[in-house]
């Protein structure tokens, strides 16, 4: 037990002392198979070597007693006779029977006689352990007397008949052939060990190898896996692995196989959702319980103007309006659907938004809130025209009404007698239908521009043709006469267009330009070619317009401020009449303005080589 301990603790140790390298399933195996046989041989060893040197003992000292038992009786007799030469004889006989010495000792254990004689010097030798001997009792020992020359097997009897002890022999035989015999055998053992050792070392190695390399193997395989690649199948080497191997194996391969497919279809999920998270022109953003985000689409980012990563964060650490977080918090407290308004301003560029948040829950818990934010931007700001549009309309409407109504009644009371003052107001009335009707063929063609197909009057015309038919009209008005100075392009422009309403903005845009800058001074009319498309251009050096009414003055109806231009009367359809028929032929506007500098206001059409 204690040699196996020790095993044991060197086993240890050596694990200790390895390099990680070398501490691996196969070393550990390796080791521990070598140490088990290793241990075994020792064990065996041994015990073969002990278990044969007492056996060559027992035997020696079984044929030592046997022999000297035949000569007992005589020896006995000799004794008794008193009879030395006899006692000499017998002893002589022993001894060369058992190829030894053979003394003769008395009760206190002084040697008597022997053979071959012992030439003590007149000193007397005694053997201190003859009281068993005496006691009729058989002993043996290994010795290693002064008077040897190597060491000896003592067997020890006494010489008696029945009860009656006469003496005691001590037959003294040699161990030497013993011990040749047992280093003969403990050499052999030596080569043997060493033999079963390397066939140890051999086998241990390859058991070793045999069960570590379908694990290292799936090591590898599962690194594999870590790393993606899912469907890995393991094949080992050995055509005939133990159940367990192959029943291990058969379960990984099922294992791979499934977590592939499963993959797979978390990967195409995970896919579906990010394309249409992705596709989504609304934004999502999904918060836990914690009001963590856990989800959420570019479209959000874009929305709030986020650069950062945002995933993982609490929703509080967030540059985020708080009317957003108001309704998050609602929805996450009450549980329920819940949606709020609000406005935004992002790059300098006001939004509209209508975030809905609805509430998740597994069950009776809670899971978080998922909110979705729609930018209505243009349905708001499309409403608030419709408003605009009645109010402005009703505003319209309203002025000349109230000088028809007040003109009418006037006249039907009979207040007005004189005839000149009775035409006065019949002209009022006169007036205000005429600019009812204005406005409502205004607002007619502004529907019917909307509504129309104009592609049937569109034809080839030159830009400078068109400029030139627009100024020979104006010029044919006293007021803008030799006001006008146009830059004809050098060279043709051709474009396809329907003449007369290219020029209809033309006039709109001249008579403008005329209505709001003073008296005299110049308008600039010019066309030009800009890459693939031709770009008309009127300038004036009027009053201009502020820089926050420059993106309203295509609207429907919309007036730059009426304090800033008294006197200057208008439906405020004219631009937005323009801006349909440049948009229906594929063009874009575009206006520039200072004020007190002057106006720069225009359009694009495209070119036709």
């Amino acid at each position: 037990m204690k040699l196996k301990r020790r095993l044991n603790d060197i086993k240890q140790q050596l694990a200790g002392y390895l390099p990680s390298s070398m501490n691996t399933l196969f070393t550990r195996l390796f080791v521990r198979f070598f140490l088990l046989s290793l241990l075994i041989i020792i064990i065996l060893g041994f015990s073969m070597i002990y278990f044969f040197y007492n056996f060559q003992f027992s035997k020696t000292e079984n044929e030592i007693i046997h022999n000297s038992q035949v000569l007992n009786q005589a020896l006995y007799n000799s004794v008794e006779e008193n009879d030395e030469e006899s006692i000499s004889n017998t002893l002589q006989l022993i001894a060369e029977i058992n190829s030894g010495q053979a003394w003769l000792i008395d009760e206190q254990g002084f040697l008597i006689h022997s053979y071959p004689y012992l030439d003590t010097g007149g000193s007397s030798i005694q053997f201190l352990n003859s009281e068993p001997i005496f006691a009729g009792n058989i002993i043996s020992q290994e010795v290693d007397p002064q008077h040897f020359e190597r060491p000896m097997l003592l067997v020890g009897m006494p010489v008696r008949q029945v009860d009656e002890v006469a003496g005691g022999l001590l037959v003294f035989t040699s161990v030497e052939g013993i011990n040749s015999t047992v280093r003969q055998v403990r050499r052999l053992m030596l080569y043997s060990s060493f033999i079963a050792i390397v066939l140890g070392v051999v086998l241990a190695y390859g058991w070793s190898r045999s069960l570590a390399s379908p694990l290292k193997n799936m090591s590898k395989a599962v690194l594999n896996l870590r790393r993606g690649d899912y469907g890995l199948q393991l094949d080992f080497q050995d055509e005939n692995p133990s159940r367990e191997i192959s029943t291990l194996r058969d379960s990984f391969n099922s294992l791979s196989t499934e977590l592939k497919h499963s993959i797979e279809e978390l990967t195409r999920e995970r896919n579906k959702l990010k394309y249409i998270l992705t596709g989504m022109e609304e934004g999502v953003l999904a918060i836990d319980r914690n009001k963590n985000i856990i989800l959420h689409n570019s479209s959000f980012k874009r929305l709030f103007n986020i650069s950062q990563e945002v995933v993982d964060k609490n929703i509080s650490e967030i540059d985020l309006e708080e009317q957003v977080r108001e309704t998050f918090d609602k929805a996450l407290t009450e549980q329920e659907a819940n949606q709020q308004e609000f406005t935004i301003t992002n790059s300098k560029q006001e939004k509209r938004i209508l975030l809905r948040c609805n509430a998740i829950c597994v069950g009776d818990t809670i899971w978080g809130v998922v909110g979705l934010f729609q930018d209505i931007s243009e349905r708001w700001r499309f409403e608030k025209l419709q408003q605009d549009f009645v109010a402005n309309v009703s505003h319209e409407l309203k002025a000349p009404l109230s000088s028809i109504r007040g003109s009418a009644e006037i006249l039907l009371d009979g207040i007005v007698a004189d005839q000149e003052k009775r035409e006065e107001y019949l002209e009022i009335v006169l007036q205000e239908s005429n600019r009812l009707g204005t406005l409502v063929d205004e607002i007619l063609s502004m529907a019917e521009y909307e509504n129309q197909d104009i592609s049937e009057e569109k034809e080839i015309i030159s830009a400078g043709d068109l400029l030139t038919r627009v100024v020979d009209t104006f010029n044919k008005s006293g007021s803008m006469r030799g006001r006008i100075q146009v830059d004809y392009p050098e060279e043709e422009l051709l474009i396809e267009a329907s003449t007369s309403r290219i020029k209809q903005v033309l006039f709109n845009l001249l008579d403008n330009a005329r209505k709001f800058s003073p008296e005299e001074s110049p308008i600039y009319l010019e066309a030009a070619a800009v890459n693939d498309r031709v770009k008309f251009t009127v300038s004036d050096e009027g009053i201009g317009i502020p820089a926050n009414e420059l993106d309203n003055i295509w609207e429907r109806f919309y007036k730059v401020d009426k304090a800033r231009t008294p006197g200057q009367e208008g439906s405020g359809l004219g631009l937005a009449i323009s801006r349909e028929i440049i948009l229906e032929h594929g063009g874009d506007v575009f206006v520039e303005s200072s004020e007190g500098v002057g106006t720069t206001i225009g359009f694009y059409l495209p070119r036709i080589e």
